[in-house]
């Protein structure tokens, strides 16, 4: 199960649980919601457990906590039971570096510049020519690697690219044009 499968799932949970609290049935509202309950306890619980004997099982265990904290779907359960072995400053950071390589090989640049309330924050520069479809692109990247990593964030804010599906090209991304382009120009209109 991917990230965005993982997401997709729990907004359909969400969806499910709206419903039984929408239930006219007092008593099937309460009984429906109590079992809910009793599951997630039992789960967590027993989530719980397993960080804590990986934990304690020596370099062997947290090596595999740390794999499992890394699998998007285990991840999310980890984050939901608040049982992530990695901080979310710490994840997010791994996630922009990770991004960045692929970001370098299309001509840009990442810098993280906060993380508050499970808001990230980036600046992505594009060093390379874009238009907006590759901007949405890199933006795209991003974010995936970041809510791949860390599901609990709410929103990526990526500064320094055009807004999403704009046309909008930033003007210090316009060159001009070199003297020998300039003299090929006047030629060709000549």
């Amino acid at each position: 199960m991917t990230s965005n499968e993982f997401q997709e799932k729990t907004a359909e949970i969400d969806g499910l649980v709206q419903r039984v609290n929408n239930l006219s049935d007092e008593e099937a509202r309460t009984a429906a919601l109590e079992l809910l309950q009793s599951m997630m306890d039992l789960h967590g619980a027993a989530l719980s457990r397993i960080v804590e004997v990986l934990s304690s099982s020596g370099e062997a265990g947290r090596t595999s906590l740390a794999k499992l904290g890394q699998d998007p779907l285990i991840c999310g359960l980890m984050v939901l039971y608040e049982l992530h072995p990695v901080a979310l400053e710490d994840r997010v950071k791994r996630a922009v570096e990770k991004a960045r390589s692929d970001l370098r090989k299309q001509g840009a640049k990442i810098e993280l510049t906060g993380i508050t309330d499970s808001v990230v924050r980036v600046r992505i520069e594009n060093t390379g020519h874009t238009c907006g479809s590759s901007a949405d692109a890199l933006r795209s990247l991003v974010e995936q690697a970041i809510l791949e990593a860390a599901p609990e964030v709410v929103q990526v804010v990526t500064e320094g690219l055009p807004a999403p599906g704009s046309g909008f090209v930033p003007l210090s991304t316009i060159q001009p044009a070199s003297a020998k382009e300039q003299e090929n120009y006047e030629k060709s209109t000549a």
